[in-house]
């Protein structure tokens, strides 16, 4: 009964923490090791004048892939537990 409502937990705590732009950013001081969001704004940085929207945007799917998958997996689960809550006996 309580594994829906563990599962929400670890998605909704998995989300802010894949994201994490600030912390990684202040943190991390080596160029070899950076996180996904922070390589990303490297990346934008990088090519401030002469855009490539075609690996900006592959850089924007890698980070979006991990999310999208989880939340696919999780999504009947997810909705049941949300939908349990308002149900009574």
């Amino acid at each position: 009964m309580t594994k829906p409502g563990i599962l929400t937990v670890v998605i909704f705590n998995f989300f802010p923490f894949w994201n994490e732009y600030a912390l990684a950013l202040v943190l991390i001081s080596s160029d070899k090791k950076k996180t996904i969001p922070v390589g990303l704004a490297n990346l934008m940085e990088v090519q401030k004048f002469a855009t490539d929207w075609a690996v900006l945007f592959a850089g924007l799917v890698l980070v979006l892939l991990p999310t999208i998958t989880l939340y696919t997996l999780t999504q009947k689960k997810l909705t049941d537990c949300m939908s349990m809550g308002g149900l009574k006996g």
